[in-house]
C-alpha cells in the first residue's frame, strides 16, 4: 500500500491527529477497503518522517474507533464495514431536529398532507355506526374494511378474490413476517432485489432462510437464477423501488406470474405506493396471477398516516390459513377500531386524497427533474425516469456512499447511503433520495449541495 499523507509540521493539530485524520478519510471515501493491510509502522515511521510514538497514537485512536485492528505478528488492518452504518445513520436521521436539516432521506409525507380532518370525520362515523363493539378484540360482525376492500377497493387494481383470503395487518413488514412464515421453513431458499429493504432480509434471516439477492441490473436474467437455485420464493418492490426507485413494466410482471408457475416457487409482492398510478394502469403484479401464486402486501402507511399501522395480505387460497393463523399468534388481531374508521376513509375519503397526494407527487417530481437537468446531474441518475418518491444518484465504486453521507451532513442535508440497502456487497454504488418531504426552496437547495459535493468527489476521483 503507497502512503499518500501531507504532513502539515508548522500547523497547531498534532502530527498524531493529522495521521489520524488522513487515514479515517481515506477509509470512510473507500481508498481504503476492508481488511485491507496497513503499511508496518515502521514503515509509516519512515514514509511519514514522524517517530514512533506519532504513529502509534494516532492508529490506537484509529483502533479505539473501529476502523483498524491490530493482529498480532501481521499488523494493522481495516475492519471499518459501512454495512453496519445502517443503524448509526439511522439514529443521527431520527435524532436530529428535521428543522435543522434537508431531509432528503426520509420517505414520510409532510405533516400539511395527512388526512386528519378527513379521518376526523371517520372516527365519529364509526363509532355512531358501530358503537362500543369496535373497541373489543375481534369484530362481532361482518368486517367492513374486509368488505370493502373486496367489493370495491381491489378490483380497481383488477385483483379479485374472496374474503377468506385477505388478511388485515398491522403494516407492511407484519405483512412481510407472517406471510414468510406461512410459506417457508429454516434452510429454503427466497430471491430478493439487491439492493431492497432491508427490513425484509432481517426477517428472512432471522428466519435462517437461504436469501440469495439479485443484482437489480441482473433482473433480465432472472429466469437463469431460478433454474440455478431453485428458489422457494421471490420477495420484489414493482413500483418505485426501494431504493433504486425503478418500476416493472407489465409485460415483466406477467413474465414472473409465468416463471413462478412454470418452476413452482410464490412471490411476495410488496406494495406501498401504485395507488398514486393506478389510473395510469400500472397494476400489481396480483393482477396478473393466473395460477395463485402471488402474495400482495399492501400497506397504507407511506401514502396515509405512519401510525395507523394498517395494511393487508391477499394471500394464494391454499396459503389463507396458515397466513390467518401466524397473523393471528403475532398479535391476536389489528386494531379492531382503526380497521372500522379506516373502512369508512377509504370509502368516502381517500379517491379524492389520493387525487391530491398525486398531484402533490406529480409536482415534486417535475421540479426534481428540471433541477437535474439545471445543475446537470442527469447522467448521474440510477432512475431516468421515475414514476414514484425516490432517485437513486450513482458514484465511481471507490467512492463510499458513507463518505458523500458525511460530506452533505456537514452541510445540513441529510441522504440515505447504499449501505442502507444491501445485505450483500454492493454491485451498484450510490445514495438515494426522496423529494416528498420538502419545500420547493429546500428542493433546490438541497440539490445544489448535492451537486457541488459530487463535483468535488468526481474530481477527487478524477472523473
Amino acid at each position: 500500500m503507497c502512503v499518500s499523507i501531507q504532513l502539515d509540521k508548522d500547523s497547531k493539530k498534532p502530527l498524531y491527529i493529522q495521521i489520524y485524520e488522513a487515514f479515517k478519510e481515506k477509509i470512510l471515501s473507500g481508498e481504503y477497503s476492508y481488511m485491507q493491510k496497513l503499511p508496518s509502522v515502521r514503515q509509516l515511521c519512515k514514509t511519514l518522517n514522524v517517530n514512533l510514538s506519532t504513529v502509534t497514537k494516532a492508529l490506537n485512536q484509529l483502533q479505539l474507533e473501529g476502523y483498524i485492528k491490530a493482529v498480532a505478528g501481521s499488523g494493522h488492518y481495516v475492519v471499518y464495514n459501512e454495512y453496519q452504518d445502517k443503524v448509526i445513520f439511522e439514529e443521527e436521521i431520527l435524532s436530529t431536529p428535521s428543522s435543522e436539516f434537508i431531509n432528503f432521506s426520509s420517505s414520510k409525507l409532510p405533516y400539511s398532507l395527512y388526512p386528519i380532518e378527513q379521518f376526523k370525520w371517520s372516527i365519529n362515523s364509526a363509532i355512531e355506526s358501530f358503537g362500543p363493539q369496535i373497541f373489543d378484540y375481534i369484530e362481532p360482525f361482518k368486517n367492513p374494511l374486509k368488505e370493502y376492500l373486496v367489493e370495491n377497493y381491489l378490483k380497481k387494481f383488477k385483483v379479485y378474490t374472496d374474503p377468506s383470503n385477505v388478511i388485515i395487518v398491522s403494516g407492511a413488514q407484519q405483512g412481510i413476517e407472517i406471510t414468510t412464515k406461512s410459506l417457508l421453513k429454516p434452510g429454503d431458499t427466497i430471491f430478493m432485489e439487491n439492493p431492497s429493504y432491508l427490513g425484509a432480509y432481517h426477517i428472512f434471516s432471522n428466519m435462517h432462510l437461504n436469501v440469495i439477492g439479485i443484482d437489480i441490473d441482473q433482473m433480465e436474467q432472472i429466469e437463469d437464477y431460478v433454474k440455478k437455485f431453485s428458489p422457494k420464493a421471490f420477495y420484489i418492490i414493482p413500483f418505485s423501488q426501494n431504493p433504486t426507485g425503478i418500476s416493472y413494466t407489465e409485460e415483466y410482471k406477467r413474465y414472473l406470474c409465468d416463471i413462478a408457475e412454470k418452476y413452482n416457487f410464490y412471490l411476495i409482492e410488496d406494495d406501498f405506493l401504485s395507488d398514486v398510478v393506478v389510473e395510469e394502469g400500472n397494476f400489481p403484479i396480483k393482477a396478473y396471477d393466473r395460477h395463485d401464486r402471488v402474495f400482495y402486501i399492501k400497506s397504507f402507511s407511506t401514502l396515509t398516516m405512519p401510525a395507523l399501522r394498517i395494511g393487508f395480505v391477499v394471500s394464494p387460497a391454499e396459503f389463507a390459513d396458515e397466513v390467518a393463523y401466524y397473523k393471528s399468534t403475532a398479535d391476536i388481531s389489528t386494531s379492531l377500531f382503526i380497521q372500522v374508521c379506516f373502512a369508512d376513509f377509504l370509502k368516502n375519503h381517500f379517491d379524492l386524497y389520493i387525487q391530491k397526494l398525486k398531484s402533490y407527487i406529480q409536482e415534486k417530481q417535475k421540479l426534481f427533474l428540471d433541477l437535474i437537468v439545471k445543475y446537470d446531474l442527469a447522467s448521474r441518475l440510477f432512475t431516468k425516469s421515475p414514476k414514484g418518491i425516490f432517485v437513486s444518484f450513482l458514484l465511481p465504486p471507490k467512492i463510499s456512499s458513507a463518505y458523500i453521507y458525511n460530506k452533505l451532513k456537514a452541510e445540513k442535508v441529510f441522504i440515505q447511503p447504499h449501505t442502507c440497502f444491501y445485505h450483500k456487497p454492493n454491485s451498484i454504488n450510490f445514495f438515494r433520495v426522496s423529494f416528498l418531504n420538502c419545500s420547493d426552496v429546500e428542493l433546490q437547495i438541497g440539490i445544489e449541495k448535492i451537486r457541488d459535493a459530487l463535483k468535488l468527489i468526481l474530481q477527487k476521483d478524477g472523473e
